[in-house]
C-alpha cells in the first residue's frame, strides 16, 4: 500500500462527517460549549454501527491549542475505522500533523475503496476566513483520476465552492471556484463534493455534480442571510452511502430538543 494512499475494500461504504467543531482550551463559543454539543452529536452518530470511515472536514480547532486537538484525538483513536481529517480556516497544521496521527486517525489524503476515491484537499488560505485551493491541490484532481480512471470521485475540502446566497459567508467562500469547477470539468468522474464552513445543511447539484455542506457541531448559521445570523437549528452531522453507480445516498441527522442556542455575538465567532 503506498504511504500516500489508504485503500479500502468496501463495496458501497458508509462514511460519517463531522465538522467544524470548533474545540478549544476555553468553556464557550457564543454562549455554547462546544465540547458538549460535539459529545452530543457523536453519541447521536453511534447508531451507525457499519461505518467504514470518518471524514473531520476542518476547523477542528477554535484557538490553535494542542488542546483541543488532544481532545479530538481522544474520541477518535479508537474509533475502529479510519478516521481521516482536512484544514480548516481556524486550524493549525502543522499541530494538526503533529497530533492527529495516531490509532485510527490518519492524515492521508487519497481514500480509495472498490468503486470510489476521496481526494481530501487543503482550502486554507493562512491567516484568512476565505479560501483557496494552491496549484498542487487542483493538480491531484486530475492525477487522482488518471491513476484510478474507472473510479468514481468524491472531493473533500473545507470552504464552500458554490454560492450560498448569503453575502456574509459568500465573501469567505473558496476564492477560485471558478478554477475548481474548470478542472472538474475535465475530470467527468467527480460525482460529488463534501465541505464544511458554511455550519448549515446544504445538498444542491452543479454541473451534475453533488455538492453536499455539513451542519456543525457547535454552532449553526442562519440560510440565505445578508449579514451574519446564528440558527437555533441544532448541532448534526451527515451520513453517506457511496453506491456502486456513483450516486450518493445521504441524510443529515441532528441532536433532538434545543439543548443548544448560540447567543448572537459575531466578535465571539
Amino acid at each position: 500500500m503506498s504511504q500516500n494512499i489508504l485503500k479500502l475494500n468496501h463495496s458501497s461504504p458508509q462514511l460519517l462527517q463531522f465538522t467544524d467543531l470548533h474545540l478549544s482550551d476555553k468553556e464557550a463559543l457564543m454562549g455554547i460549549n462546544c465540547d458538549e454539543s460535539f459529545a452530543a452529536t457523536k453519541a447521536l452518530a453511534t447508531k451507525f454501527h457499519h461505518v467504514n470511515l470518518t471524514l473531520l472536514t476542518g476547523d477542528i480547532s477554535q484557538d490553535h491549542s494542542e488542546a483541543s486537538y488532544q481532545k479530538c484525538r481522544e474520541v477518535f483513536r479508537n474509533q475502529g475505522h479510519p478516521v481521516a481529517w482536512i484544514t480548516g480556516n481556524h486550524d493549525d497544521l502543522s499541530m494538526q500533523n503533529d497530533i492527529l496521527s495516531d490509532g485510527d486517525i490518519t492524515p492521508i489524503k487519497r481514500i480509495v475503496f472498490k468503486h470510489w476515491q476521496l481526494v481530501l484537499l487543503n482550502s486554507q488560505l493562512p491567516g484568512q476566513v476565505c479560501g483557496n485551493l494552491a496549484d498542487e491541490q487542483l493538480a491531484m484532481i486530475e492525477s487522482a483520476a488518471s491513476e484510478y480512471p474507472e473510479h468514481h470521485l468524491m472531493l473533500v475540502m473545507h470552504h464552500h465552492p458554490v454560492l450560498m446566497e448569503s453575502q456574509w459567508i459568500d465573501n469567505h467562500r473558496l476564492l477560485n471556484s471558478d478554477e475548481l469547477w474548470q478542472v472538474i470539468a475535465k475530470v467527468p468522474q467527480v460525482k460529488c463534493i463534501m465541505f464544511g464552513h458554511v455550519h448549515q445543511a446544504v445538498d444542491v447539484t452543479q454541473s451534475g455534480v453533488r455538492v453536499l455542506g455539513c451542519p456543525s457541531t457547535s454552532i449553526q448559521f442562519t440560510p440565505k442571510q445578508q449579514e451574519f445570523s446564528v440558527d437555533t437549528a441544532q448541532p448534526g452531522f451527515r451520513h453517506l452511502e457511496l453506491l456502486v453507480n456513483g450516486s450518493v445516498k445521504t441524510q443529515v441527522h441532528r441532536v433532538e430538543g434545543t439543548p443548544f442556542i448560540a447567543d448572537f455575538d459575531p466578535a465571539g465567532y
